[in-house]
């Protein structure tokens, strides 16, 4: 594992949704950060005199400004997550890393396939900014979970993708749609097989509860998915 320790500063953060914020550090410590899209980070936490470590994926692709990104969500349970909603631009944060197996395939295959729920979305759109960046001109899928429409992270700028890229296609889907909502309706699992079969050459990236990934795996391996054709980061 990576053991480099960096400090970088708040630089931006804003909501994204009612429950999730986006954050924009800079490493400052002299280091150039390098990282490969799908990477995580240990962020190195003092609460009430208690030292203690979170784990965040980087929701950023690679940049030259040696800036990332994470999107959290406030989860209550989590003693980190109050702490890291209060941070304010200018304070500074310590983290080790990156770390993690679950990255872009490099060179990218010629199709792909992105499913996410709720901040699982966080490298995969660390993934998707890398390959767009390249001028990627191929078949690319993504799916998207989460409970209800203004919880949809990320949704202008996975749209404006689709607007650019004939080959990008966005499914976002509810499990708990408004009156209105004319998109796809429950959670991701149900619209596998109508989107993803017959995708010969497709590699698949999931992420989300272990739950959601585990029936997403095993939907995949029985529409003729090799183990070798999915990777996967799994959270709870």
């Amino acid at each position: 594992m990576n053991s480099v320790s960096h400090i970088a500063i708040l630089r931006s953060a804003r909501p994204a949704t009612e429950h999730a914020r986006h954050l924009e550090f800079e490493v400052q410590n002299g280091q150039r950060f390098d990282f490969r899209p799908g990477q995580f980070i240990s962020l190195d936490l003092d609460l009430q005199q208690t030292k203690t470590r979170g784990l965040y994926s980087i929701a950023s692709a690679p940049r030259e400004d040696n800036r990332f990104d994470l999107c959290l969500s406030f989860r209550p349970e989590d003693r980190a997550s109050p702490s890291l909603f209060d941070l304010k631009p200018g304070d500074a944060i310590r983290f080790t890393g990156p770390f993690g197996f679950f990255t872009l395939r490099d060179p990218p295959d010629p199709a792909s396939a992105f499913i996410a729920t709720g901040t699982g979305i966080a490298p995969l759109r660390a993934m998707l900014q890398h390959l767009y960046r390249r001028r990627h001109s191929g078949e690319v899928w993504l799916i998207f979970g989460v409970r209800h429409e203004p919880d949809i992270l990320y949704r202008g700028e996975f749209e404006k993708l689709a607007s650019e890229h004939p080959g990008f296609h966005f499914l976002p889907t509810l499990s708990r749609p408004e009156p209105g909502w004319a998109g796809l309706r429950g959670y991701v699992q149900q619209h596998i097989p109508r989107h993803l079969s017959d995708k010969e050459g497709f590699h698949a990236y999931l992420c989300g509860r272990r739950s959601m990934v585990e029936d997403v795996t095993r939907e995949l391996k029985r529409m003729g998915y090799s183990p070798q054709a999915i990777s996967s980061e799994e959270f709870d």
